[in-house]
């Protein structure tokens, strides 16, 4: 939280909140990273590199990687990383060809997410795309299917978390999603 960097400090400081609320009893906590004019332009959402990707995501990176490692050991520590899931995720991944000369346009073929504690098995790596990065072709799930195991483990049957508007049932994951049991603990 003393680092010279303005932005990292402030992330250090929300995972601090974090971990506090958590302690409290608090169900759900969003972090958010302050945007950089990086490719980004000062858009909203900070890790959305269409041009200076390089760049981009490493002033991105420099500004959440310690204080999320330092979140998930002090979770770790106070015993508290098995009961608190954390979800590491971005809008889209991105596609392995250039846009622009250096940036990468949206791709929802193929994307990463993490996710660490709340019952997950630790180091699990599942899926895989083409040898481009382009196509998800391992044990392929769908951003539904995250958040339908999401839901599960925070003891919600997505499938059951259905509200009626319009005259059409709606639910967090559409009509979509299976929770993915491979990686569970």
């Amino acid at each position: 939280m003393d680092s010279p960097v303005p932005e990292k400090a402030a992330y250090a400081r929300q995972c601090l909140l974090a971990r506090r609320l958590v302690e409290r009893g608090v169900r759900f906590i969003e972090l958010s990273c302050l945007t950089q004019n990086i490719g980004a332009g000062g858009a909203p959402n900070p890790w959305d590199q269409h041009g200076a990707l390089k760049a981009g995501h490493g002033a991105m990176a420099l500004q959440v990687d310690q204080p999320i490692a330092a979140l998930i050991a002090d979770l770790r520590a106070r015993g508290l990383l098995d009961e608190t899931l954390i979800v590491w995720a971005g809008e889209f991944g991105r596609t392995p060809f250039s846009q622009g000369s250096d940036g990468r346009d949206h791709n929802p073929y193929g994307f990463s997410v993490w996710l660490a504690g709340g019952g997950m098995k630790p180091g699990t790596i599942y899926g895989a795309t083409d040898d481009l990065g382009y196509y998800a072709v391992e044990n392929k799930s769908t951003v539904y299917d995250m958040w339908a195991t999401v839901l599960h483990q925070l003891g919600i049957d997505h499938e059951e978390l259905t509200y009626r508007y319009g005259g059409r049932d709606f639910r967090l994951t559409d009509v979509h999603g299976h929770v993915i049991h491979d990686i569970l603990a």
